[in-house]
């Protein structure tokens, strides 16, 4: 079994920063204006793009690092989707967050979407075969 490391983590540092950018375009665009005013905002938000933007890119770059695999496609995918998990609990509890049914649910999505990728990446393979 071969983990493709490198790309394992730049997959999971885009998805961090592209889920994060998400946020940020976001508030920026349906956010109340000033910095003070759009922190609760951001917060409330965050709780629905968070999960929403980690699955998906989990999934994405779940899909991408094991379309470059030759073996072991899935267990590619799903090592996206637990070291991107593990980076944002450790960016959430490293920040003084709590660990919360949330977070927990966050990062399970991404272990799945991640898990998905892979899977995917080998069916399209072996269609193509």
């Amino acid at each position: 079994m071969n983990l493709l490391w490198g790309r394992i983590a730049i997959a999971v540092l885009v998805a961090e920063v592209l889920g994060i950018a998400a946020l940020a375009i976001l508030v920026f665009i349906f956010g109340p204006g000033g910095w003070e005013a759009s922190m609760p905002f951001a917060q409330r938000l965050g709780a629905w793009v968070g999960p929403i933007s980690g699955f998906v890119l989990c999934l994405a770059g779940g899909y991408w690092v094991a379309r470059s695999s030759r073996d072991a496609r899935v267990v590619n995918g799903a090592a996206v989707g637990i070291a991107g998990a593990i980076l944002d609990l450790a960016i959430a509890l490293g920040g003084g967050g709590a660990l919360s049914v949330l977070l927990i649910g966050s990062n399970l999505g991404r272990v799945v979407g991640g898990s998905i990728g892979g899977w995917l990446a080998s069916r399209t393979s072996a269609s193509a075969v």
